[in-house]
């Protein structure tokens, strides 16, 4: 178990290589928040509406921090916005590949450091 606090210490006050992880950590718990919900929900093939995403942090910042949020990740490249196709009032949100591939690359680092 010190390994794993050694390593979550590690993880939060380094600086990432990965550019997409460094975004949604250099925001604080929403970005991570954030980060970890659209992850989730992108792997196990649901949608993510940012009404959805907006409750699923508003208790780390406020619902202008969020929307600011999300419209910066879009700015930059790690996420993208899209209409449902069943209500177009509805927005999706998802990742991009490089923030897929850089999860997944944190993820193999991640759980190498458990053992």
């Amino acid at each position: 178990m010190n390994n794993l606090a050694d390593f979550l210490i590690k993880e939060f006050t380094e600086e990432s290589s990965k550019k997409s992880i460094k975004f949604f950590r250099s925001y604080g718990a929403h970005g991570y928040v954030i980060w970890l919900n659209i992850i989730s929900k992108h792997i196990n093939n649901q949608n993510l509406f940012i009404e959805d995403l907006i409750d699923l942090s508003l208790k780390f910042a406020s619902r202008r921090t969020i929307i600011d949020f999300i419209n910066k990740g879009i700015a930059e490249g790690y996420l993208t916005k899209s209409n449902s196709n069943d209500d177009k009032r509805k927005v999706m949100v998802k990742p991009t590949k490089i923030t897929l591939e850089e999860y997944k690359e944190w993820g193999k680092y991640f759980i190498a450091n458990l053992k």
